[in-house]
């Protein structure tokens, strides 16, 4: 029996936005862990502001890849046999939590810098 071609290709975007909006998630507690604990190890000042830098491109990235996942899910449930309601809701809500913790570290990152 010859298969047709809508179901022989792959939709693989979804899919790999999802994961690397995991890896953004993952790296950004990971860097949040390491300026905590450098804080309470007595890190330098340059360490702690580089790991507060790293930690906001990292959560920006973050944000942006779970809007882009939640998006692509949604706009390739037609061509799916399955929704995937869930993968849908943890991307966007990895996106929400990429999205407050970027603000905390901004007002975190405001609040350090010496007024002139």
């Amino acid at each position: 029996m010859a298969k047709s071609r809508a179901k022989i290709k792959q939709i693989w975007l979804p899919s790999v936005l999802g994961r690397l909006t995991i890896l953004f998630f993952i790296l950004s507690l990971l860097i949040f862990y390491f300026y905590v604990v450098g804080n309470g190890q007595g890190f330098a000042d340059a360490t702690l502001f580089f790991l507060m830098d790293l930690e906001s491109w990292v959560l920006a990235l973050g944000a942006l890849a779970g809007m882009f996942s939640a998006l692509a899910y949604g706009m390739s449930a037609p061509f799916r046999n399955r929704l995937y309601f869930d993968r849908i809701l943890l991307s966007g809500l990895a996106s929400a939590f990429c999205l407050l913790m970027y603000l905390g570290m901004a007002l975190l990152g405001a609040f350090l810098e010496s007024y002139p």
